[in-house]
């Protein structure tokens, strides 16, 4: 697991940043708190381990943690074995488990994109998870990842899922969810299904990436 931070000594407050499959920390840079807001940001990505340097969390004393798609997963499985007292922790887009005919991605698509894994497939997928024409065209105009690093991280993700026994110890403090409507990727059905009775939901009108109404719904983010 690779960490982007951006800190400044002195600040109390940390925006703690899980990130999906194949991103890199460009596409969350627009979440960067403003220069005056005592916040650092931390913003993981890269999958191709779990490693997390979880003692530093402790300079904190309020931390925000959002993650998002298989970010979910990664960050219940680090912070099961770790008891961190978040100020609050958001799941968006994504569920514990991640490989699921009722509660995650289907089994046959997580197999299907990851052994489909080409430009024109990392193209499709994108399609899919921006769901809008004019977002595509914003988000592929970020560098990718090498396509074999992406697809590296992706097999390790599958081994590590399938192999989690479903007795694990997964972090549960999770204390709202966002579920965006359009989301062809997790299921938003499947996302219902799991986090009813769980937490507090609030469903938006957006595709899978749903960040760039991160303004819009930061109010909300924040209940």
């Amino acid at each position: 697991m690779n960490i982007y931070k951006q800190t400044k000594a002195g600040n109390s407050k940390l925006l703690l940043v899980f990130s999906g499959w194949a991103t890199s920390p460009e596409v969350f840079r627009h979440l960067e708190p403003e220069p005056d807001t005592d916040t650092d940001i931390w913003i993981c990505y890269d999958y191709r381990g779990m490693e997390f340097e979880g003692e530093a969390l402790s300079r904190y004393p309020e931390i925000r943690l959002i993650a998002w798609s298989l970010g979910v997963w990664v960050a219940s499985v680090v912070f099961g074995k770790r008891q961190i007292p978040f100020t609050e922790a958001i799941a968006v887009g994504g569920t514990l488990y991640p490989v699921h005919d009722q509660w995650g991605i289907p089994e046959t698509i997580f197999r299907g994109t990851l052994d489909n894994l080409t430009e024109e497939g990392m193209h499709r997928f994108n399609r899919r998870m921006c769901g809008k024409r004019d977002l595509l065209e914003a988000y592929e105009q970020i560098p990718p990842r090498p396509l074999t690093d992406i697809r590296e991280e992706l097999d390790y993700l599958y081994t590590e899922i399938k192999k989690t026994p479903s007795a694990s110890p997964l972090f549960s403090g999770w204390t709202h969810t966002l579920i965006p409507s359009g989301d062809r990727i997790f299921p938003a059905a499947n996302l219902r299904a799991f986090w009813q009775d769980r937490c507090p939901i609030t469903e938006i009108e957006a595709p899978h990436y749903p960040f760039y109404l991160w303004k819009q719904w930061n109010e909300i983010w924040k209940q």
